[in-house]
């Protein structure tokens, strides 16, 4: 899948959502959002030099649970690449009144990255029990030609009041290079303020020697549309 090319899988998912859809604009719903972070960290390692980013993404969703989303971010990593563009199709929906799950398939874009392998494809799938959630992610060529990789990942959502939650989560990164492999963690408070999302989170990881994963407090502020 790896020889596609932007192009054609921007618009292979964007017919197959479509479909999806069974053509009917009332059976199809397309929802976006924008963030303000004052730092991008995926999986516990800044992706911005620590520095702040912009974020947004759009989701066409249809009434049977499938999805396809795209989603862009500002990045500065290794002097290569200043964007980050992502596209997914998926399925989520609820299995019963207190479970749900979510599963699909999606490729990292760094359009202007010079990296060999920095394009990529994972799939994933999680499992929810109301605010608990566990999770994989799995890639046979990680980001760099690093081979396989795999991510497993815990989170909790706590509510302390009835606008202010406790979000922790719980992750951990494994390569074909063991010696690569490494856990990240956040816990953070998120409330909302005058129809905006606004969250303050501490992200660590065990990484020694890189301030990139070292720990810090992020601010994020997100409007859904």
């Amino acid at each position: 899948m790896q020889n596609l090319g932007r192009t054609t899988l921007a618009t292979t998912v964007v017919l197959l959502g479509l479909a999806l859809a069974s053509g009917k604009a009332a059976a199809a719903e397309l929802s976006g959002d924008i963030t303000f972070t004052s730092d991008y960290a995926f999986r516990g390692i800044s992706q911005t030099e620590e520095a702040p980013a912009l974020q947004g993404g759009l989701t066409l969703s249809a009434e049977s649970g499938f999805y396809v989303s795209v989603w862009g971010s500002n990045v500065d990593f290794l002097a290569e690449g200043t964007l980050e563009l992502d596209v997914m199709l998926g399925w989520s929906g609820a299995i019963n009144d207190d479970w749900s799950t979510d599963v699909g398939i999606m490729r990292y874009g760094y359009p202007n990255a010079e990296i060999d392998g920095s394009n990529f494809w994972e799939i994933y799938g999680s499992l929810s029990y109301k605010d608990l959630t566990f999770g994989l992610a799995y890639s046979d060529d990680y980001y760099a030609n690093s081979g396989n990789f795999i991510y497993l990942y815990a989170s909790y959502s706590y509510a302390l009041t009835d606008s202010i939650s406790l979000d922790m989560q719980l992750g951990q990164n494994e390569y074909d290079d063991s010696s690569a492999s490494y856990m990240d963690w956040s816990v953070g408070l998120s409330t909302e303020v005058m129809g905006a999302g606004v969250s303050l989170a501490y992200v660590d990881t065990d990484i020694d020697g890189s301030y990139l994963a070292d720990s810090r407090v992020i601010l994020s502020v997100s409007k859904s549309f």
